[in-house]
C-alpha cells in the first residue's frame, strides 16, 4: 500500500509539473489557492514526500521517532532558492522543457603518461637541440679556437692574431642566428601543410646533417664545414622553437597549459647544463675528442624520432583536415579516457572553437598590421621585448662567459667549471617558472628581470675593472656570483616572456605576422650582440657591461610604460589596454 502511494504522490507530481510548464500563470494560481487551503507550506510538502521516500528505501514505520525529518528538513532549506518566483524565471513564456548540458568531466584534467611522453617528445627534439647549440660552444672555446689556428697555418703557412681568431670564433657561433631566422619563418607555413607531428620529425634532417658536417670538420681540416653545420643546427634551433610549442600547446589540457608552455624553457636550461659538464676536460672538452661534442644532438633526434612513433598528431591539426575520427583517436590517446561521450564533447568544443575563429575572424596582411595604428603599436611593443631578450646581454655570457673570466683574473683552465654555476642557476629558475608564471604575471616578471639584470651587470663591469689593479680572488667569486644572477634574472622574464608576448596579444588572424616578425626581431638581435661582442670588448673592456646595464634600464622603462599584462586577458582585452596608451595605470596588472 505504501509503495502505491508513494508512486501516485509522484505521478501527481510529475503532471503538476506538466502543467506549470505549459501554463504557468494558472499553475501559479492553483498553488496559491491551494497553499491557502491546506494550510501547508512547501517545504512541509517536500518533507512529507522525502519522508515517504525514505520509507519506501529503508523500511523505516511512518510513526518512526528518530529525528530523520529535521535532517531532511534542513537539507531543502539549505538548497532551497532565497527567492521562488527566480526559478521559473527562465520558463515564462516557453513551452519547451529546458534541460540543463551533461557536465561531462573527464577522468584526466591534467597530466597522463600519454601526454608526458608526448611533451617530451616534443621537447627533447626542440627545446634541447636549442639549449644544447646555446652552451656547448662555451666550454671547449679555447680548443676550437687552436683548431682554427692550425688550420690557418696549415693553409697559409703563418700564425693568426689572438683578436681575429675571436672575430672567427665569433662568426661559427654567430652563424646560428641567420639560420634561426630562416627556420622559424619556415616552420608555421610547413607544419600548416603537412602537421605538427610531421614537421617535428622534419626538422631532425637539418641536426644530422649539421652534426655530421661539425664531427667531420675536424678530420677533413675545413673550418667553414663546421661553420655550414653550425647554420642547419641554427635552422633546427629556431624551426623547433616555433614547432615545439605549437605542437605543446594543442595536445595540452586547459588546466596545465601554462605549465606546458614552460617546459620549452625548461627543456632549454637542461640541455645548457648538460652541454656545459660534457664540455669539461673530464668528459669531451679535450684535444681528441672535443668534436664528439656536436653529435650528441643525433642523439636527441634519433630519440625524437623513435618517441614519436608512438605519439600522435595533435586533434586540433587533425580537426583542421576534417578528421574528426582520427582526431577522436588521438585525443582518447593523449587524455587516456575510455569515455567515448567525453572526448566527444573536447571535440565539439573545439570544433566550436574553430568555427568562432573563422566567422569572426578577417583576412589581414603585413600592410594592414603596419597600417593600422593599434596593431603597429602592438607589434613594436612584442618586437621591442624581442630586441631587449639580446641586447641586455644574457645570452653573450653563454657564447663568452669564458672571456669576460679571463678578463677577471680568473684562469682559463677553471672557466668552464665557473660556468657551470650559471648553468645551474638558468635550470632552477627555469623549474621555478613553471609554478610561478601563471601566478605571477607576464609584465612583472619582465620588470624584474630587467632591473635584476641592470644591477647585476653594473657588478659585472665594475668587478672586471677593479681586477685590474686589485687581483684578488674575492673579485672572482664576485664576479662569478654577478653572473649566475644575470643569467637567473634572464631566466626570470626577459628570457622567456617574449615570445609569450607575441601570441598573447594577437587574435589568430594577426598572429601569424606577429610571430614572423618576432623571429626576425628575435634572431637578428641575437645576431648582431654576438658579432659585436669581441671587437667592442676588447674596444672598450668593461665599460660594455655597463652599457647592457644601462640597455636593461632603458627596456625597464619602456616595459612599465608600454607593455600590458596578458595573464588571462583575451586578446581584445590586451589591446583595449595598449590602446589606452596607459597600461601603467591600469588596475588589476597583476
Amino acid at each position: 500500500m505504501l509503495r502505491d502511494e508513494v508512486r501516485r504522490t509522484n505521478e501527481a507530481e510529475t503532471a503538476k509539473s506538466q502543467e506549470r510548464l505549459v501554463n504557468p500563470s494558472n499553475s501559479d494560481d492553483k498553488k496559491n489557492s491551494n497553499d491557502t487551503n491546506d494550510g501547508k507550506s512547501d517545504t512541509e510538502k517536500l518533507v512529507e514526500k522525502a519522508l515517504d521516500e525514505k520509507v519506501q528505501e529503508q523500511g523505516l514505520p511512518e510513526d518512526d521517532g528518530s529525528d530523520t525529518s529535521e535532517k531532511i528538513e534542513d537539507e531543502i532549506k539549505e538548497k532551497k532558492p532565497d527567492n521562488p518566483d527566480d526559478h521559473h524565471d527562465d520558463l515564462q513564456g516557453s513551452t519547451v522543457e529546458i534541460v540543463q548540458p551533461t557536465d561531462l568531466k573527464p577522468k584526466h584534467l591534467g597530466f597522463t603518461r600519454t601526454l608526458l611522453l608526448a611533451m617530451f617528445a616534443a621537447m627533447i627534439g626542440t627545446g634541447a637541440q636549442f639549449g644544447y647549440a646555446l652552451g656547448v660552444m662555451n666550454a671547449p672555446s679555447e680548443i676550437i679556437k687552436n683548431y682554427t689556428k692550425e688550420i690557418y697555418l696549415k693553409r697559409y703557412n703563418s700564425t693568426i692574431s689572438d683578436y681575429y681568431q675571436d672575430i672567427l670564433y665569433s662568426t661559427a657561433i654567430s652563424v646560428i642566428a641567420l639560420g634561426g631566422v630562416l627556420g622559424g619563418l619556415l616552420a608555421t607555413l610547413l607544419t600548416d601543410q603537412f602537421g605538427r607531428k610531421t614537421g617535428l620529425l622534419l626538422n631532425n634532417i637539418p641536426v644530422i646533417l649539421g652534426s655530421v658536417l661539425m664531427v667531420l670538420s675536424k678530420f677533413i681540416a675545413s673550418f667553414e664545414a663546421f661553420i655550414i653545420g653550425r647554420i642547419l643546427i641554427g635552422f633546427s634551433a629556431g624551426f623547433g622553437a616555433t614547432v615545439g610549442p605549437i605542437y605543446i600547446n594543442e595536445i595540452a589540457p586547459i588546466r596545465v597549459r601554462g605549465s606546458f608552455g614552460a617546459c620549452f624553457q625548461l627543456f632549454v636550461a637542461i640541455a645548457v647544463l648538460l652541454a656545459q659538464v660534457l664540455g669539461l676536460d673530464i668528459f669531451l672538452g679535450r684535444e681528441h675528442l672535443w668534436h664528439y661534442l656536436f653529435a650528441v644532438p643525433i642523439i636527441f633526434s634519433l630519440l625524437q624520432c623513435v618517441l614519436l612513433v608512438f605519439t600522435h598528431e595533435t586533434p586540433k591539426f587533425l580537426l583542421q583536415k576534417k578528421r574528426r575520427k582520427a582526431a577522436e583517436r588521438a585525443l582518447k590517446w593523449f587524455r587516456c579516457e575510455t569515455d567515448l561521450e567525453v572526448i566527444k564533447a573536447e571535440i565539439h568544443d573545439m570544433e566550436a572553437d574553430f568555427h568562432n575563429i573563422q566567422t569572426s575572424a578577417t583576412a589581414i596582411s603585413i600592410r594592414d598590421l603596419w597600417s593600422k595604428p593599434l596593431l603597429r603599436k602592438c607589434l613594436l611593443i612584442s618586437a621591442m621585448t624581442h630586441v631587449a631578450q639580446q641586447f641586455t646581454g644574457c645570452f653573450a655570457i653563454f657564447f663568452f662567459g669564458d672571456i669576460i673570466l679571463y678578463h677577471a683574473r680568473l684562469r682559463m683552465d677553471y672557466t668552464s667549471y665557473a660556468m657551470l654555476s650559471c648553468g645551474i642557476t638558468y635550470l632552477a629558475v627555469a623549474i621555478s617558472l613553471v609554478f610561478i608564471l601563471d601566478k605571477v604575471g607576464r609584465r612583472s616578471l619582465l620588470l624584474y628581470g630587467f632591473i635584476g639584470m641592470a644591477a647585476s651587470s653594473c657588478v659585472i663591469g665594475v668587478t672586471i675593472l677593479k681586477s685590474k689593479n686589485i687581483p684578488l680572488f674575492h673579485m672572482i667569486f664576485l664576479e662569478i656570483f654577478a653572473m649566475m644572477a644575470n643569467v637567473g634574472f634572464c631566466a626570470m622574464g626577459p628570457g622567456a616572456i617574449p615570445w609569450m608576448l607575441s601570441t598573447e596579444m594577437f587574435f589568430q588572424s594577426e598572429r601569424v605576422y606577429a610571430s614572423s616578425v618576432a623571429i626576425i626581431a628575435n634572431w637578428l638581435s641575437m645576431f648582431a650582440v654576438i658579432m659585436t661582442f669581441v671587437p667592442l670588448f676588447y674596444a672598450v673592456g668593461a665599460l660594455l657591461f655597463l652599457a647592457y646595464a644601462a640597455m636593461s634600464c632603458i627596456f625597464w622603462l619602456l616595459t612599465f610604460l608600454f607593455v600590458p599584462e596578458t595573464r588571462r586577458k583575451i586578446p581584445e582585452r590586451v589591446q583595449i589596454l595598449v590602446a589606452k596608451g596607459t597600461v601603467y595605470k591600469a588596475k588589476h596588472q597583476q
